[in-house]
């Protein structure tokens, strides 16, 4: 036999109408019996036509409980409040007000609901006050039942709005994190083509200046590039398997790394002096961090500057890591709006460090960068 998870599930997943209807047929029927039980007992009182068409008049508009909640009240009410006047059996509780009660406190907000719920119980007390003189048990006793009602009702409401505000959060989250992911690998693939492409320019250019004049230097110079391309594909192959793979196998490039980067620059015919007085330990992001900015500063002394010479700096101080590249070349540069420079500033910010780039004291362009330890 199914479990009872398994039929709320599957009750669960019926059109509503069919489950207002379901709904409106178990109130007909309890309160049927109630009122019938009521006219076994109270031989002073027995059902006519009349009361049949009222207990009617509650009943069948609840197959529209939820499709015109505020209607489907007040007719119940007025159906219910007509019955209690007469001289009827009364069963012990009105269910049906009580389910489209309910109805209007799940399905409209509250400036809709409590004022509805207002005048059903200011209409309520007039009717009792002008009757004939029910019961006080029974008056405190439907009030203390609608109150319910409406709470049980604006309790579902709030915690289905707060479910759907929680699944909206989540699919924003997601797409946020999903273009932080792009802009990520937007910067590496940036980084990654812009300076092997510029180095490979740089020594093509170089091999085509000596092929004539000195071939084993040419020869040299195009070693470094098959090296160069090499290099970049090993690179654009596992940034591309990143994308394909939950996993990323090869280790990201850090402070130990810069050596390479700088020997790199270097087949290129670039002078380079690297400098380093780091004595801490450095966590990976900010070694990451230092270098791609090393990476995107020397790209740009190729592209830009011209034959120049440049010194890579590294050192800590305090808590923080300074990464200054400053070059004398003369050529122009890219701006502050450039990819490049726009990348940087991007990643420093993410740790909560600063850049700097503009020109150099000496003149040339520089580049200097804190970057907290503690990111």
């Amino acid at each position: 036999m199914p479990d009872s998870d398994s039929l709320i599930d599957r009750f669960r997943r019926m059109p509503p109408l069919v489950v207002d209807v379901l709904l409106a047929g178990v109130v007909a029927i309890v309160t049927v019996i109630s009122v019938v039980v009521n006219d076994q007992q109270d031989s002073g009182i027995s059902m006519t036509t009349w009361g049949w068409i009222l207990l009617a008049v509650q009943f069948v508009p609840l197959v529209w409980r939820r499709r015109a909640p505020v209607e489907v009240l007040l007719v119940c009410w007025l159906g219910a409040l007509f019955y209690g006047i007469q001289s009827l059996p009364d069963p012990p509780v009105m269910f049906a007000p009580l389910l489209a009660t309910y109805t209007l406190a799940a399905y409209r907000p509250r400036r809709i609901s409590l004022p509805v719920m207002a005048l059903i119980v200011v209409g309520s007390a007039i009717a009792i006050w002008g009757g004939d003189g029910s019961d006080a048990a029974d008056v405190a006793v439907g009030y203390f039942a609608g109150i319910t009602a409406w709470v049980v009702g604006d309790s579902t409401r709030t915690q289905r709005e707060h479910a759907a505000w929680m699944a909206t959060r989540r699919v924003e989250e997601t797409q946020r994190a999903a273009t932080q992911e792009r802009l990520a690998i937007a910067r590496d693939l940036h980084d990654i083509v812009a300076h092997n492409v510029s180095v490979i320019a740089v020594q093509a250019e170089a091999a085509q200046a000596v092929l004539a004049s000195d071939p084993a230097r040419a020869g040299q110079a195009m070693e470094s590039v098959a090296d160069t391309a090499r290099g970049a594909l090993v690179e654009l192959r596992r940034l591309l398997g990143v994308l394909r793979s939950e996993h990323d196998f090869a280790p990201q490039p850090g402070l130990e790394s810069i050596d390479d980067l700088v020997d790199t620059v270097r087949r290129a015919g670039m002078d380079v002096r690297l400098s380093r007085s780091v004595v801490r330990p450095v966590g990976a992001v900010a070694g990451l961090t230092a270098y791609r900015l090393v990476q995107e500063a020397l790209t740009n002394v190729l592209k830009h500057a011209g034959p120049c010479a440049t010194d890579v700096a590294l050192s800590v101080s305090d808590d923080a890591l300074i990464v200054s590249v400053v070059d004398d070349g003369a050529g122009p540069r890219a701006g502050s709006s450039g990819h490049g420079l726009v990348g940087m500033r991007e990643r420093v910010s993410v740790l909560g460090g600063t850049l700097d780039a503009g020109a150099g004291p000496a003149g040339g362009f520089a580049v200097r960068a804190r970057l907290p330890l503690s990111a």
